[in-house]
């Protein structure tokens, strides 16, 4: 566990906040021994954790959310969208590197 390999921070891509169709078993427990930065990429529409539940999460200050709209776990969007998965992808990839450029 990161709270306890001192890690210097965490990435998170889909981050299975609960079981599909099951909001109520939440697997936060651990999330505040977590000390390290964290930043959370999530689909707006993942099954494990849709944007709307996951804003109302009290979750530590030092996480840093970014929602990718439409995507679903994978983050693959609904066809009639304009984004595909890879353009998800991409948006991803750039606040991840974007992130890791401003920690040096």
């Amino acid at each position: 566990m990161a709270s306890r390999s001192g890690a210097a921070g965490l990435v998170l891509c889909g981050y299975p906040f609960h079981p599909p169709g099951k909001p109520e078993r939440l697997r936060l427990d651990h999330w505040p021994a977590i000390d390290c930065p964290l930043m959370l990429l999530q689909g707006t529409r993942d099954p494990f954790g849709r944007r709307e539940e996951v804003e109302n999460y009290t979750l530590p200050a030092h996480v840093e959310c970014h929602f990718l709209e439409g995507g679903d776990h994978d983050w693959q969007p609904p066809k009639r969208q304009p984004q595909t998965q890879a353009t998800l992808i991409d948006q991803a990839a750039a606040l991840i590197a974007r992130r890791l450029c401003a920690s040096r």
